[in-house]
């Protein structure tokens, strides 16, 4: 599935990478009891169920192809019901091949961000997207590929660490310029090096939130921490921040985690409290 929008001059694409099996929302976040979901039940939750979407973007721009993300990957993937990702042949139907891709940005390093990065043939990586510089942030590298860490994270040493032998990946700065429309800021906490990416252009805003958010419930209740966030405090801080910079300067938020049809929004605010209102 692909849906679009744009911000000014800039083209965004949505894909689906996969639809994972639903969560327990208390298992998700688990500081969160039952009792606390039930006034967002209805409209959050799925036969009582979080479902999250695998969501990817790809940004047209100065005339660059950017990926934000690369999604879980080719699979199938034993710890996601033996699903398989479905990117590749989504960009494809978009016209957009392996080759036309300048440059991938990757919000973080957790599996469903990295998983397209490489594909093996013959045992040996090659760069999915081959013409693409991959860009690693700086704290997420750092965080990573420490011994301990590395040890037990597969999808790093399978699909970001070959990049630097393949001299495919440039490790940068969580503010950082891609084009004179994008550029990325730090929003740290689910990850040390967790980046937003932020779009402007022809007088417009937009973000693309990675997993700052995971569910349209934490634009109410950004108190609510995933069970993957590695710093719970920092992480609510940078949603917070953000939540109030998205608002006061009107920015279109591309959130990938979102159902399809509600991963397009802004955040608006009524009789005193944050919402999010799709596009």
């Amino acid at each position: 599935m692909a849906d679009r929008t744009s911000v000014g001059e800039v083209e965004i694409l949505s894909f689906i990478d996969m639809v994972p099996p639903p969560y327990d929302p208390e298992g998700f976040f688990p500081d969160v009891n039952r009792s606390q979901w039930q006034p967002y039940e209805a409209d959050h939750l799925e036969n009582g169920n979080l479902q999250l979407y695998y969501g990817c973007f790809a940004l047209r721009s100065r005339g660059q192809t950017i990926l934000v993300d690369t999604g879980m990957g080719p699979g199938p993937h034993p710890t996601r019901g033996n699903l398989t990702g479905s990117l590749v042949p989504l960009l494809r139907e978009q016209g957009i091949g392996p080759e036309d891709v300048n440059i991938v940005v990757h919000t973080h390093l957790h599996p469903d961000h990295v998983g397209w990065n490489v594909t093996y043939e013959g045992g040996k990586p090659k760069a999915t997207f081959p013409k693409a510089r991959y860009l690693v942030p700086r704290k997420d590298w750092s965080y990573f590929t420490q011994e301990d860490v590395l040890a037990s994270a597969a999808h790093v040493r399978d699909n970001v660490v070959p990049l630097q032998d393949l001299g495919a990946m440039d490790i940068i700065d969580e503010e950082h310029t891609i084009t004179s429309e994008i550029t990325t800021i730090p929003t740290p906490g689910h990850t040390p090096g967790h980046l937003n990416v932020l779009i402007a252009s022809a007088g417009e805003k937009g973000i693309l939130v990675g997993d700052m958010l995971h569910s349209k419930v934490q634009v109410q209740e950004p108190g609510w921490c995933s069970r993957a966030d590695i710093d719970k405090a920092t992480g609510q801080r940078s949603r917070e921040e953000t939540l109030e910079r998205i608002e006061q300067e009107g920015m279109l938020v591309a959130a990938g985690h979102f159902k399809p049809d509600e991963h397009f929004g802004r955040v608006v605010r009524i009789q005193g409290r944050r919402y999010w209102q799709v596009l």
